[in-house]
């Protein structure tokens, strides 16, 4: 192997390494929020972290373009306490994107009910599995999503009541 293919190969692995990275701070920041909402917020340096500022997203509950922050919020303050499961992504380098996939099985816990409100118990969960498919590009800040889809295969449980003003919200961001 001559200096160039090394350094290409070391080249893909990091930028492998990285975009896994990507995808874990994702999962994570978002179960971190639902545990400490203050320290952990869904604001504009939360998606600068993760996305890019045109970001196209497309989730069950709709399909937006930019509006990280504020969709993430409308979406997840629907549940109390969540964890996020990420399998290994498969990764398709491309110079400086790449096409990334990746298994998950999301767990949310609705918030207890005041007659449940207590340490040890929680409210009802809603679980589901599926997948992501995703773009992530190389930016100056290191490699970001710009497109971020997930196809829900099953789901289990009881899904979150979302009031009316949160879905008029929601459909006020959603792409037309």
């Amino acid at each position: 192997m001559n200096d160039k293919e090394l350094a290409d190969r070391v080249r893909a692995l990091a930028d492998r390494a990285e975009i896994t990275e990507l995808v874990a701070r994702f999962f994570g920041s978002i179960d971190d929020r639902q545990r400490d909402p203050g320290a952990h917020p869904f604001d504009a340096a939360w998606a600068r972290a993760l996305f890019t500022e045109d970001v196209r997203v497309r989730y069950p509950v709709g399909a937006y373009t930019g509006h990280a922050s504020e969709v993430m919020d409308l979406t997840m303050d629907s549940f109390g306490r969540t964890q996020h499961l990420a399998g290994i992504p498969e990764i398709a380098l491309d110079g400086d994107r790449a096409a990334v996939r990746w298994s998950a099985v999301h767990t949310h816990v609705h918030p207890a009910s005041t007659q449940e409100a207590r340490a040890d118990r929680l409210g009802e969960t809603f679980v589901s599995g599926g997948h992501y498919d995703a773009e992530a590009v190389r930016t100056p800040g290191g490699w970001r999503f710009r497109a971020v889809a997930l196809d829900v295969a099953w789901t289990a449980g009881k899904p979150p009541l979302v009031p009316p003003e949160r879905r008029a919200a929601m459909a006020r961001l959603a792409d037309a």
